[in-house]
């Protein structure tokens, strides 16, 4: 995931008032270059160590977060399980998520085979699509 960030393209429309996404990851590296490569493509980003965290800051602020971009793979409650919780509190709220055990994850039953995925490490261009693809943009 290691890439050169860069400003988006002059063709790129910025989402009006920049939506948010919350970043769900056990390790820092990945949650500060996602969130960084978020704010370069025009969206805002906060961050959350783990699922427990991310749980307690949608409870604050449901309607200003639009997005859940999730690690799988996380001790305590994993992504997976996240994204179940998050559906069944904040329906139509879009999760995607993303590990660098894309196989694993899918042949584990962690995910179902249709979930919104990212493989690690992805560009930050793979990033911004994905999440223009759930929330707009």
């Amino acid at each position: 995931m290691a890439e050169k960030l860069k400003a988006a393209p002059a063709s790129f429309v910025r989402p009006p008032g920049g939506f948010m996404v919350l970043v769900v990851d056990d390790e820092e590296a990945v949650r500060q270059l996602a969130s960084r490569m978020l704010t370069y493509t025009g969206y805002r980003a906060m961050q959350a160590s783990h699922a427990r965290e991310a749980l307690a800051a949608l409870e604050q602020d449901p309607a200003g977060i639009h997005l859940v971009l999730t690690d799988v793979k996380m001790p305590g409650m994993n992504g997976g399980e996240l994204g179940r919780q998050v559906t069944l509190r904040w329906p139509g709220k879009p999760v995607l998520y993303m590990s660098g055990f894309a196989s694993e994850i899918f042949q584990g039953g962690l995910l179902d085979p249709g979930a919104p995925f990212l493989a690690k490490p992805f560009t930050q261009d793979d990033l911004a699509a994905k999440v223009r693809a759930l929330v707009g943009g």
